[in-house]
C-alpha cells in the first residue's frame, strides 16, 4: 500500500461523520488589605467599573515564557516575591545583554508563602482604560526569533496585541519578558481591596479600540507610540470587513482569488461545493507533504462523479479531492452537486479531513519547521492545541458536531457566526469570507497565526 492509500485509509478511518453529501443536506503595595471573594463579589467580575487597581513593586515581580509543551510550547508566568528570601528567581545574564536567562530558583524549593506563581487566565487578565476586557486569551508566540507576549480580546478574536516581548529566546526557553511601552502591573481590587486571589493585570490606559486600531498611544509626558501604518489589502470591496486581513492572506497564500472581470472579491457571497473543493484543495497543497501531493492525479480521464464533466472547471481538484477521501457522492445517486451551495459544517468536515491528512503524514513531512498538530487515531480524533476553544450552542444533535468542536479546539478553524455569540449556523451557507479565513488558519496553524 503506497503512501496516498494509507493517508487516506487514516483520513476514512478518522473520520466520525457523514461524508459530504452523503448525510443530511449538505504587581501590589504592602499596606493594602486583602479582601476574600465570595459568591456575591465573584458574580460582579463582568462589572469591570466595580473594580480597581492599585500599583505595584515591578522589582518584586517577574513576567516570564517558560517551556511548555508541543502544542503550547511557550507559557506565560507571573512570579511574584513575597518574602525577602529565598529569592524566587535569578537573572543567569545580569548585564549581559538580551534575552535575559531567568533561574527558576521556585522550582528547587518549597515556595509556598515565598513565591506566588500566576500560571494562568485565573492568575492575570487585562484592563484597558480603567476596564476589565472580559475573556482576554493570553498567548506568547514566536516570530523571527523573538517571544511575543500576546492577547486576543476575547476566546473567538483573530486579532492579536502584543503587550511584551523577550528579545529573543534563552537556551534554556526561561526567559524574561519586557512590557511594551504604555503597559504596567497592577493588581486588582474590589471597593479599594487587593482581591484574595492577587490576580495581576496587565494595565494600559489606552482602550481596546484604539490598540486594535495601532492609534498613537501615550506613554508618559511628551512621549506617544508611533501610528502602526495600516496594511494594504488585497481587494478593495474587503475594507471593514472583519476577515480582511484573512482574505488578503488566503490571496497572497493563492487559496483564493478575485473575480477577473472587475477584480473584487465579494466577501459575502455564497460559496458552492466545487469552489469550497478548490479552496481545500489548495489549502492541502499547502500543509501536506510534497509527497503526498505529487501522487494525485494530474489529468481527469472520466468522470469523478455522474453530474461533474471531465471538462468543468473543477473536475481535477474535485478528483483530487475524492482520491484524498475528502469527499464522495451522495448515497444513491453518487451526485456531487458542485454547483450547490456549501454549509459551514460541510466546509468543516472537508477541512477535518485535510488536518487528519496533516496529522497522520507529519512525523514524514522534512518541508515544515513547525510542530505539525497531532490526532488520535484510537479515539478517532484531533489533539486540541488551543485552550478554551468555544462551545457551540446550536450543534447538539446536528450530524457535524464532533467535527465541528474538534475544529474549533484545532487552531480555531471553525468559530461563531460572525465571530460574536455562541452559535455556529452549521445548515448556514459558508461564505467567502469565512472560508478564506478559515484556510489561513489551517495553513498558519500552529504557530503563525494573522497578527
Amino acid at each position: 500500500m503506497n503512501l496516498k492509500s494509507k493517508l487516506k485509509a487514516a483520513a476514512l478511518a478518522a473520520a466520525t461523520l457523514g461524508v459530504i453529501g452523503g448525510v443530511g443536506q449538505a504587581i501590589a503595595s504592602t499596606s493594602t488589605p486583602v479582601q476574600s471573594m465570595g459568591r456575591q463579589a465573584s458574580t460582579l467580575l463582568a462589572q469591570s467599573a466595580t473594580f480597581g487597581t492599585v500599583a505595584i513593586n515591578p522589582n518584586n515581580f517577574l513576567v516570564v515564557s517558560v517551556p511548555g509543551s508541543a502544542a503550547q510550547p511557550h507559557k506565560l508566568f507571573i512570579v511574584e516575591q513575597i518574602q525577602p528570601t529565598p529569592p524566587c528567581w535569578s537573572v543567569v545574564n545580569p548585564g549581559g545583554g538580551e534575552p535575559t536567562q531567568i533561574n527558576a530558583m521556585w522550582n528547587t524549593f518549597d515556595f509556598t508563602g515565598v513565591c506566588r506563581l500566576q500560571r494562568d487566565s485565573n492568575g492575570y487578565a487585562v484592563r484597558l482604560n480603567g476596564q476589565d476586557v472580559a475573556g482576554a486569551r493570553f498567548e506568547i508566540n514566536e516570530r523571527n526569533g523573538d517571544l511575543l507576549l500576546q492577547f486576543a480580546p476575547s476566546t473567538t478574536s483573530r486579532d492579536r496585541i502584543t503587550i511584551g516581548k523577550g528579545n529573543g529566546i534563552s537556551p534554556t526557553g526561561f526567559t524574561q519578558i519586557d512590557l511594551n511601552p504604555g503597559w504596567s502591573l497592577t493588581k486588582r481590587t474590589y471597593n479599594g481591596v487587593i482581591v484574595s486571589s492577587h490576580l495581576v493585570y496587565f494595565t494600559n490606559d489606552a482602550t481596546l479600540a484604539q490598540l486594535q486600531a495601532g492609534e498613537g498611544v501615550a506613554t508618559g509626558p511628551g512621549t506617544t507610540q508611533p501610528p502602526v501604518t495600516q496594511p494594504n489589502l488585497a481587494f478593495n470591496d474587503i475594507r471593514g470587513n472583519r476577515y480582511a486581513l484573512d482574505i488578503t492572506r488566503a490571496a497572497e497564500l493563492g487559496l483564493m482569488s478575485g473575480f477577473s472581470e472587475d477584480g473584487t472579491f465579494r466577501p459575502l457571497n455564497p460559496l458552492t461545493r466545487e469552489q469550497a473543493v478548490s479552496v481545500v484543495i489548495e489549502t492541502a497543497k499547502k500543509v501536506l507533504p510534497t509527497s503526498v501531493i505529487a501522487d494525485l492525479p494530474q489529468t481527469v480521464f472520466g468522470p469523478s462523479f455522474p453530474d461533474v464533466a471531465v471538462n468543468r472547471w473543477s473536475a481535477l481538484k474535485i478528483e483530487q479531492a475524492k482520491s484524498l477521501g475528502i469527499v464522495t457522492g451522495d448515497f444513491g445517486s453518487g451526485n456531487f452537486r458542485p454547483a450547490d451551495n456549501v454549509s459551514r459544517a460541510e466546509l468543516m468536515a472537508m477541512m477535518y479531513k485535510v488536518a487528519v491528512l496533516r496529522a497522520d503524514s507529519g512525523s514524514g513531512d522534512t518541508t515544515s519547521t513547525t510542530p505539525v498538530p497531532g490526532s488520535t487515531p484510537a479515539a478517532g480524533g484531533l489533539i486540541p492545541n488551543i485552550s478554551n476553544p468555544p462551545s457551540f450552542t446550536d450543534i447538539g444533535g446536528h450530524w457535524g458536531q464532533s467535527t465541528i468542536q474538534q475544529m474549533a479546539a484545532y487552531c480555531a478553524v471553525a468559530t461563531p457566526l460572525n465571530e460574536t455569540g455562541t452559535s455556529f449556523a452549521p445548515d448556514a451557507q459558508a461564505l467567502r469570507d469565512y472560508t478564506a479565513s478559515v484556510g489561513v488558519r489551517m495553513v498558519d496553524c500552529p504557530a503563525a497565526r494573522p497578527q
